[in-house]
């Protein structure tokens, strides 16, 4: 059997991963070509290593509620170059004009208790009851979708929504809350209102489960990344692959045969058995239009917008001198008018991520509405995002140097009804034996998620 995969991001690289190691290991003769359409591997992941300062393009952390990215690491011999965040600084701050207002102790999305919220100075006196009514608000009949935006409005108010919701939504998903789907993100909501009916229940009858059984997964960190950065992990995965590796060999074309399936890629034509797609979904839809148009114009559906990251380094003297970066970082509301919508104080935030005597700051631009911010010239894009610092943070130190890593329709908008959507799209995809959707824009955009979507993608196309 062979088989192309188009796409060298983590989902690709995934699929081929475990195509290999799942063959292997079954006794199954495979042959597999990778082709990536630009000169790198890791997509989206991308570890730039300078001067001792270790620089984060993209995602920098792995959910380890979703078992499947520190699973791949395990799979690969990396466990001891798993490291997590520094607790004792967890601290997160909302800026608020000139001042960062930090959130309660130990809060989410949902408040594991009441009092730290009625002590915050983060919510109004108005905002913190209607907050505390969640334990009133009757459950939602309805079973279908809604969006996040309607359910934190509906179970805690709108300023919880402005405060909280829109501004943690906009740094996770670059989406506009009242678009996004509860269903496709954060199911779990839904399902702790439909069990408990009231968020803060769900959330202490959670916690008194846990203290109650003793569970010791409790203490366990909720992200973890690699040491060098997630860089590391596309480095493991490329040094194991024993396929067929091709960069700068993008796949532009793709005809029916027979038996499975044309691909014209680089130039050259391969036929193969079997083809995961593995791209975004605009290009995938691309290549479909011609052998499967109904599913290529349902692919077109999926939104995305564009985002970018810049990471400032500077002398450790010079910054603390004028901000303590006792924290994380903050996210900045859209009300704020700002052109960043968050910042990481990242050398705060991880280890080994700046020298001794230096400090790393990630600004994060872009997203639903604020894509314009995106394709400003890097000098300019660096000013906005100092200005900002400077108007949040006081900080008007000199960096060492900057990077600048722009994401162009880089990330997919799980818009209300997205699941149903990828339910269609895969029953359409099932017409055409061999052809496998596959990546962050289907079933959960995350690092782990593109993990388990690879394995499952891997053990379909062997029967397993």
């Amino acid at each position: 059997m062979h088989v192309t995969i188009a796409g060298g991001g983590i989902a690709g690289l995934a699929t081929a991963f475990y195509l290999q190691e799942q063959a292997e290991a079954h006794g199954i003769d495979v042959e597999y070509t990778l082709a990536e359409a630009s000169g790198r591997w890791g997509g989206e992941i991308l570890t730039e290593r300078i001067d001792g300062f270790t620089i984060e393009g993209g995602p920098d952390l792995l959910l380890t509620r979703k078992p499947w990215g520190v699973g791949l690491c395990a799979d690969l011999g990396l466990e001891d170059r798993l490291i997590a965040p520094n607790e004792e600084r967890r601290k997160t701050f909302l800026a608020q004009g000139r001042n960062l207002v930090p959130f309660p102790e130990d809060f989410t999305l949902v408040p594991a208790s009441f009092m730290p919220v009625a002590r915050s100075p983060l919510f109004s006196v108005r905002g913190k009851l209607r907050m505390g009514l969640d334990r009133f608000v009757p459950p939602r009949d309805a079973t279908d979708d809604e969006s996040l935006a309607s359910f934190v409005r509906r179970r805690l108010g709108q300023e919880a929504l402005d405060k909280i919701g829109g501004p943690m939504l906009a740094g996770i998903h670059g989406a506009d809350p009242e678009r996004l789907s509860l269903l496709a993100t954060f199911p779990q909501f839904a399902e702790m209102e439909r069990k408990y009916g009231s968020l803060i229940k769900a959330v202490r009858a959670s916690r008194n489960q846990r203290t109650s059984t003793g569970d010791a997964r409790q203490a366990a960190p909720m992200f973890q990344t690699l040491i060098g950065g997630l860089g590391e992990l596309v480095e493991a995965i490329v040094d194991r692959l024993r396929g067929d590796l091709r960069t700068n060999c993008p796949v532009t074309g793709l005809a029916k045969r027979h038996r499975g399936f044309e691909v014209t890629l680089g130039g050259d034509t391969l036929k193969t058995d079997a083809v995961v797609l593995a791209a975004p979904a605009f290009a995938t839809a691309d290549l479909l239009d011609g052998i499967a148009p109904q599913l290529s114009d349902r692919l077109r559906q999926i939104r995305y917008v564009s985002s970018g990251t810049v990471s400032l380094a500077y002398r450790k003297a010079g910054v603390l001198a004028q901000h303590d970066l006792d924290g994380f970082g903050f996210l900045v509301p859209r009300s704020e008018g700002r052109r960043i919508t968050g910042c990481t104080w990242v050398s705060s935030k991880l280890d080994h991520r700046a020298p001794d005597d230096g400090v790393l700051i990630r600004g994060f631009v872009g997203g639903d509405e604020q894509e314009d911010v995106v394709e400003m010239p890097d000098g300019s894009l660096v000013r906005a995002v100092r200005e900002d610092l400077e108007h949040v943070m006081g900080l008007t130190a000199e960096p060492l140097f900057y990077r600048v890593h722009r994401w162009r329709k880089g990330r997919p908008q799980f818009d209300v009804g997205h699941l149903d959507r990828v339910a269609r799209l895969e029953s359409l995809a099932e017409e055409h034996p061999g052809l496998y959707l596959t990546g962050s824009a289907y079933r959960g955009s995350s690092v782990p998620d593109c993990v388990r979507q690879a394995m499952q993608t891997a053990d379909r196309i062997l029967g397993l």
